[in-house]
């Protein structure tokens, strides 16, 4: 028989194992998400009564000359930094900040007149274009501030840029939706083109975190078109001719400090605004693919039928002859007139064993005056790469293009190729995937392979044009098919939250378990001092 003090000893101990199994069930439901908004929101407003504090006490929030302070990234150092700002100028879309010491060197009423110009020029032109283009600035992420209005910071930070740390709970966050800008811009149209370009990677930010830089950058770039600010410069972004002497640099791996980059990527966006759509770039901004897959996604989706690789190979054929008129005007461009500058000419034949480094996804040209009417191209190369070959001719018939993919198993392959009195061949030659690339380069040059080109006269008579080309151009129309219906950021914080998701799903379970056994064992305690 039980006494009093063993009966009150077993109560006290099934009280505290109780609380510690409340306590589990709790923590466990808190990591696996049920708590998580109410403790963002808790750290949201200690952050904002932190960051937004009224460093001007007759001003309120959201009063022009309200100040407050901002975490800025220093891009030669690394490392982040505060600066005070006081509001200038409020639209109904943004909020234009300006550094005080910047206010002090430009003085108080030119500082003001730049933020009411920039205020009026984001309301009415860039607001409205770029979110007709990228959609609405919350996105999927949400608005973190609650405040509609995009934040525009003119700083002596020497940079333009977007950071996706001030939409998130992070250490050096702001908590609103902004953009970064040098406050002294001598160039009013780029200055504008600037803001357009940094708006269309917030809005892209807030959709989806893991897109590489090169369709981020890409579609950003034609942000600035699209805005209307590239009219001053023909409608070319001013970095295109710099790429343009360049067409060796990689497309998919991306180096911020190479303008080179910039350029590729804008004629990537326009070529495929220009042939396809725009509707197609803003369905890359939803599209669950990432890079090269996405844009193969939301191009078949549209009932274009056609790969990646397809694409490309179109894609640097146009950037090397830009002719239209021929085969749905696929291998040119008709806003403006591009070409690429830099190629290898070939005008003495045989030209035997010309060796080329090339870059993944990188391309060379090779100019050939005055080819044979019959001459073979053979290409010899590692046993272990696949090289995509695009032969664009010009002959009494007009311009034809043959395209042909040689696979990894392949070392040396052969093409014979003919036409009618040539008078002027390229030659393009490119280091790719064998398949749609589904690894999502980030940063860097990317890796390179040799090949050995030789360009000889052919003694093959019978091989026709449609037998030459793997790749047909009519497969690659800028119709849609009948058949199918048409349809500078901080990497970090996204790595580190992907890594808090990985592991709170892993604590979530493990927490449930532990809970499960502790129940298993109160249960038997009990059945047994029964």
């Amino acid at each position: 028989m039980l006494t009093i003090s063993k009966c009150k000893d077993r109560i006290q101990k099934q009280i505290i194992l109780l609380f510690l199994v409340i306590f589990l069930i709790i923590s466990t439901l808190k990591t696996a998400g049920a708590f998580t908004d109410v403790s963002f929101l808790y750290h949201v407003q200690m952050q904002k009564e932190l960051h937004f504090q009224n460093l001007s006490q007759d001003k309120e929030v959201g009063e022009v000359g309200y100040e407050r302070t901002f975490w800025t990234y220093n891009f030669d150092t690394s490392l982040y930094y505060e600066l005070n700002a006081t509001l200038l100028a409020i639209g109904q879309y943004g909020c234009i900040f300006m550094e005080t010491s910047c206010i002090a060197d430009l003085g108080e009423s030119i500082a003001t007149e730049q933020c009411e110009n920039i205020r009026d020029e984001f309301d009415d032109s860039i607001y409205p274009r770029i979110t007709d283009l990228a959609g609405h600035p919350s996105g999927r992420l949400g608005d973190i501030d609650g405040d509609p209005r995009i934040v525009i910071l003119l700083s002596s930070n020497p940079a333009a840029y977007y950071s996706e740390v001030n939409d998130i709970h992070h250490e050096y966050s702001n908590l609103c939706e902004m953009v970064y800008l040098y406050y002294k811009q001598y160039r009013w149209n780029w200055c504008l083109a600037l803001i357009a370009h940094e708006f269309h990677h917030l809005i892209w930010f807030n959709n989806e975190w893991d897109e590489p830089p090169f369709t981020l950058e890409a579609l950003a770039q034609y942000a600035m078109y699209y805005a209307g600010y590239l009219e001053a410069y023909d409608n070319i972004a001013p970095q295109v001719q710099n790429f343009l002497s360049q067409p060796g640099d990689s497309l998919l791996y991306w180096n911020s400090e190479n303008s080179n980059d910039y350029g590729s990527a804008y004629l990537l966006a326009f070529y495929l605004a220009e042939h396809y759509g725009v509707d197609i770039l803003r369905k890359l901004i939803t599209e669950p693919d990432d890079g090269p897959l996405g844009i193969e996604a939301v191009l078949q989706s549209a009932g274009y039928n056609i790969t990646f690789n397809e694409f490309y190979m179109n894609w640097i054929t146009a950037l090397t002859i830009d002719e239209v008129g021929f085969d749905n005007n696929l291998f040119g461009f008709e806003t403006f007139d591009v070409q690429m500058t830099e190629y290898t000419t070939v005008d003495v034949f045989p030209y035997i064993d010309g060796t080329i480094t090339l870059r993944y996804y990188g391309f060379h040209i090779y100019k050939i005056h005055s080819p044979p009417d019959n001459f073979t191209v053979q290409i010899r190369k590692s046993s272990n790469q696949t090289i995509g070959v695009s032969v664009a001719m010009y002959d009494n018939l007009g311009w034809h293009v043959h395209q042909n993919v040689y696979y990894e198993a392949d070392s040396i392959t052969t093409d014979h190729l003919m036409g009618h009195s040539i008078d002027l061949a390229y030659l393009i030659t490119s280091y790719i995937s064998n398949h749609t690339p589904t690894d999502t380069p980030e940063y860097g040059l990317g890796p390179t392979t040799d090949v050995t080109i030789s360009i000889t006269p052919s003694t093959c008579q019978s091989t026709s044009k449609e037998s030459m080309t793997s790749i047909p151009t009519n497969t690659t129309s800028s119709t849609p098919s009948n058949s199918d219906t048409a349809q500078s950021t901080v990497s970090n914080a996204s790595v580190e939250t992907n890594s808090e998701i990985s592991v709170e799903g892993t604590a979530q379970y493990s927490g449930i378990a532990l809970i499960l056994f502790i129940i298993v064992l109160w249960t038997k305690k009990r059945q047994r001092s029964r």
